[in-house]
């Protein structure tokens, strides 16, 4: 299993997980694992947009949706968000 490695990558994690959490019934944050896809979690394709922007505005952070085109799972979403709040 991996886990995040820096305080960014744990921050991110954590609102990811949050959203998660709170959108779908029976998932709690602590779930919520940087190898895991959002379908792992129920998340079908309008519950995954629903957290991807929810998790954006959270993070205050505004970047082209093309830059997750390709990502496949949360430890992808998670570098390219890092990435982006490193970048600020």
């Amino acid at each position: 299993m991996l886990a995040a490695s820096t305080p960014l990558q744990e921050r991110v994690l954590a609102t990811l997980a949050a959203n998660v959490a709170g959108l779908m019934p029976g998932i709690e944050a602590s779930q919520v694992k940087l190898d895991g896809r959002l379908a792992d979690y129920g998340c079908n394709s309008i519950d995954r947009t629903d957290i991807v922007w929810k998790t954006l505005d959270d993070l205050a952070l505004d970047l082209p949706i093309r830059e997750l085109a390709g990502v496949e799972d949360i430890q992808g979403f998670v570098a390219v968000l890092c990435r982006f709040m490193e970048a600020r």
